[in-house]
């Protein structure tokens, strides 16, 4: 789909500390690597170029192999993290750096009210300021707990004053939310057409949401404060309400979200537009159509399990063949996964080549070899390093870009749909015992995803207890936002590791054509040739899974603690610093 050129398009040309955009004209004909700070605030144009690079550098963008690490995804060739095997360290993850755009956010919010332009302006950067200050923290505080809060820009010349302890983790909430309820007070509700794209009101009461959803769960609750959960409420009912009435909701097809943008299900979107802004989706995409990378979120046999049945009732492996897992399933199953001889030529060069994928084996030698599956691929589709589940992801992947311009994939980017919005709701609902409200949420998500009501009109959904209505949001979540990158940090907030655990390894599937049969055509009907085959589930981790209770908080690495001898290691990483205060 062209991009029209009259959208924010996040800059990707950066020159000192700005980044200036060239998507509608050259913001000033000066000589822009001689710009004087001060000058900044003088000029909205430069005001705002500084902005746009605290946009680049924190504004998400599609993800890439973020279901490697979760259930969402097979290890590829039995490349296992070490989160997964229980043997990371404290060192294994470091978002300190983050202090760097924290610096960068806090000379902004500074300088802002000084600024001599005209005040509308102003107060539209502020709030965008804040806005991001508030996503910077909380990328900390859910992963570690307090750290040391600083909102002014601390000056280099005095390097002891650098060093600060760290702040509770309810002070660092409170101050995200702050920062957040001041952004809302300054956002406009929408953006003309040339900033499409920024963020706005629904977006900043959209991730405060998110915040209050996060530090309401069991990981940072554990006693079930209910306080928690009725600010949860709140803050999503007002998002969800605002939203309403400023035209989102769920878009229809469920399929065209990522194809059909913007939409009304965008809250919090990054565009993408080829020349201006774009990102590498090779490792995504069979190397038939891709090159430079391989493996990423090849969705596992626990996923593709996990989509419902058209009439919402459960997939079942003990009672139903995998060799007819694609029927009947729900609109989600369709748009996210492509299997063995999917009828859908979703990328240009399937299409060039008036192909489907095949995934299939033609002999098996070794179904748990050194990298996982080995054997003879078929000659329809050789794929040389082939998926280990044989599945593919779909999702947000562009359609239209061939083997040679897979570093200027341009898919849109939600990175807050109102689905998400919608889930948040029923969620926090749930834990207050609002129960219709919780389930009204359920069912339309479901019916969006094309499953039929039935005669109790609960698309599938049985569960009528809290306890039940919790695991449903669980399950529900995991299908709707698969690939989405929220897979890990909801697995951590609700303390379920034993997910992970308990399933030992992730599985795929294995599938061989039985003997006396022929390869396919490119084009075959596989509701036809299912038949020509047999699926064996294999595991595809190098050893069994084992995610201690540990990791549900970082520990903070050696290097920082370093940097900042007033840094106080977390107490379940040997330290005395409790993360639940």
């Amino acid at each position: 789909m062209l991009k029209m050129k009259h959208k924010f398009i996040i800059p990707i040309v950066l020159i000192g500390a700005l980044a200036f955009s060239g998507c509608n004209k050259v913001l000033d004909k000066q000589n822009l690597t001689a710009v004087n700070p001060s000058d900044v605030w003088s000029n909205a144009s430069l005001a705002t170029a500084y902005l746009n690079n605290i946009y680049s550098a924190l504004m998400p963008g599609n993800t890439y192999g973020s279901g490697n690490g979760t259930d969402e995804g097979v290890a590829y060739q039995h490349q296992t993290s070490g989160w997964l095997l229980g043997t990371a360290t404290a060192d294994s993850y470091d978002a300190f750096g983050m202090y760097k755009n924290i610096r960068n956010i806090n000379i902004l919010l500074a300088n802002i009210d000084k600024a001599t332009f005209d005040a509308a302006t102003k107060s539209a950067i502020k709030g965008q300021g804040l806005f991001w200050r508030a996503w910077a923290y909380y990328s900390l505080v859910k992963s570690y707990g307090g750290v040391p809060l600083i909102l002014v820009p601390q000056s280099p010349s005095n390097l002891d004053s650098l060093a600060l302890p760290r702040n509770t983790t309810t002070q660092c909430v409170a101050q995200i939310v702050k920062d957040l309820d001041d952004a809302i007070a300054l956002l406009p509700g929408s953006w003309s057409q040339g900033d499409f794209g920024r963020i706005d009101k629904a977006a900043a009461m959209a991730f405060k949401g998110r915040v209050l959803l996060f530090f309401a769960s069991p990981l940072f609750n554990p006693s079930g404060d209910q306080a928690k959960w009725q600010a949860a409420y709140d803050a999503c009912l007002a998002a969800k309400n605002f939203c309403d009435a400023n035209g989102k909701g769920l878009y229809p097809v469920y399929s065209q979200i990522w194809d059909n943008q913007p939409n009304q299900e965008d809250v919090m979107m990054r565009e993408f537009s080829y020349p201006q802004s774009t990102y590498f989706q090779g490792g995504l995409i069979p190397l038939n159509w891709s090159k430079d990378d391989v493996g990423y979120d090849r969705p596992s046999l626990e996923l593709v399990n996990s989509f419902p049945m058209k009439d919402g009732s459960a997939w079942n492996p003990a009672t139903m063949s995998y060799d007819t897992l694609f029927k009947n399933r729900d609109d989600r199953f369709y748009a996210n996964i492509y299997y063995n001889g999917d009828p859908i030529q979703y990328l240009a060069g399937m299409r060039a080549a008036n192909t489907y994928l095949w995934t299939y084996f033609e002999s098996i030698t070794n179904y748990d070899g050194a990298t996982g599956l080995e054997g003879n691929h078929n000659n329809v589709t050789s794929d040389p390093l082939w998926s280990n589940s044989s599945f593919y992801r779909m999702k947000a992947v562009d359609k239209n870009i061939t083997q040679g311009q897979v570093y200027n994939a341009a898919v849109d980017w939600p990175e807050i749909r109102y689905a998400e919005v919608l889930m948040n709701y029923g969620e926090a609902a749930n834990e207050l015992n609002k129960t219709s409200e919780a389930l009204n949420v359920l069912y339309a998500i479901r019916k969006r995803a094309g499953i039929l009501p039935g005669a109790g009109n609960n698309y599938g959904i049985t569960a009528t207890t809290q306890a039940d209505i919790r695991t449903a949001y669980q399950n529900e979540r995991f299908v709707e936002f698969c690939f989405e990158g929220k897979r890990w940090d909801d697995l951590r907030r609700w303390k379920r590791f034993d997910i992970l655990n308990n399933m030992h390894q992730r599985h795929g599937l294995a599938i061989l054509l039985k003997p006396g049969q022929t390869d396919v055509n490119p084009l075959d009907d596989i509701n036809v040739v299912w038949n020509k085959f047999t699926s064996t589930v294999i595991a595809t981790d190098k050893a069994d899974i084992n995610l201690p209770d540990q990791y549900y908080i970082y520990g903070i690495p050696k290097a920082d603690m370093d940097r900042n001898s007033k840094l106080v290691q977390n107490n379940n990483w040997g330290g005395s610093f409790d993360p639940m205060q």
